[in-house]
């Protein structure tokens, strides 16, 4: 399929120096596209400065046959991120995807976390995605086309012990991909989520105290095999092109990848209950309906922006009931 290959576009990928963002840099050379990869692994470590990560990649690209440049830049820092963008707009005056994968982490308890990890994490994972999307983002908009593919994360959304600072930033990348998929509505400009489970080197960088035996409780010795041998991050590098591509038909949208299984994540709203009286209920009443509220078995709505929510209420209150709730599996944000 021609909408799945790149030639003659060009990727920016941050964090590609390893791991998922190395395998996400080689597919899509594979495929034609010309891309930057962009780490500061090595360049800027005086412990490190043989191990250029980029430049590795970079190799690898060429010698497959593939067009690369490197950039070195931290996405964290504002003028860095825009000297990724401005590297890529030099050398070949475009730029048609973006995949923010950067990041690393800085775990601790809650209570523990000082606010240089608070902020590392937040500047490298959230503030990163604003720094590099939106100069990438003028491009895109000014020509009509661009695919952004967001990192999010299991841990933002289902949690995970000793994360709250990554949680929270990955929760809030889940938000801003919901807003570039509204802005970018009419100009062909399509944004989703990817939450990626793979054996990567930024899972070394957990140290959380009994963490081992923690994971050891849910998964089963064989479920810890599995995950070894499906863990690779070129099970990943899948999904991540298919959002990057031409083929990818919705927008605002976030999928899992664990182990080979590929699925959608998704925020929905019970039917709940209104109140018959205006401006709304009273405490006791949100007592007594509270099951109601938080039924999982009553239908559920997904709405595409906050206006359909506000519309789902209102009609239904204009008719003096319940609304009917849409079934017909219809993805808002991509039929508009």
């Amino acid at each position: 399929m021609s909408d799945l290959q790149f030639e003659g576009q060009v990727a920016v990928v941050t964090g590609a120096g390893r791991g998922l963002g190395r395998a996400y840099a080689a597919e899509l050379a594979r495929r034609g596209a010309k891309v930057l990869v962009n780490d500061w692994g090595g360049r800027h470590d005086p412990l490190n400065r043989e191990d250029v990560r980029a430049d590795r990649v970079v190799a690898e690209i060429e010698a497959a046959g593939g067009e690369a440049i490197a950039s070195y830049d931290d996405v964290g820092d504002p003028d860095g991120a825009r000297a990724v963008v401005a590297a890529a707009l030099s050398r070949w005056g475009t730029i048609d995807v973006l995949i923010n994968n950067a990041g690393f982490l800085r775990n601790g308890y809650f209570e523990e976390l000082t606010e240089r990890q608070i902020e590392e994490i937040l500047a490298v994972h959230l503030r990163a995605a604003f720094y590099v999307t939106q100069p990438a983002w003028k491009v895109m908009k000014a020509k009509g086309y661009g695919r952004v593919v967001l990192t999010s994360s299991s841990s933002g959304v289902f949690s995970h012990q000793g994360l709250a600072n990554y949680a929270a930033a990955k929760a809030g990348i889940l938000g801003l991909g919901r807003a570039l998929a509204y802005e970018g509505r009419e100009h062909d400009l399509k944004a989703n989520c990817l939450l990626p489970y793979a054996a990567t080197p930024i899972g070394s960088e957990q140290h959380i105290p009994h963490l081992a035996e923690e994971f050891a409780r849910h998964v089963p010795p064989r479920g810890s095999e599995l995950m070894g041998s499906r863990g690779a991050p070129e099970a990943v590098a899948p999904m991540a092109v298919f959002l990057a591509s031409r083929a990818c038909p919705i927008s605002g949208q976030a999928f899992s990848v664990c182990m080979g299984r590929y699925a959608r994540v998704f925020t929905a709203i019970t039917q709940g209950w209104t109140s018959s009286e205006a401006p709304g209920a009273t405490v006791e009443d949100i007592a007594a309906h509270f099951a109601e509220i938080g039924d999982l078995d009553a239908p559920f709505t997904i709405p595409a922006d906050m206006y359909e929510e506000i519309a789902h209420v209102t009609n239904s209150l204009i008719a003096g009931g319940e609304a009917p709730v849409r079934t017909d599996k219809r993805d808002p944000v991509s039929d508009v």
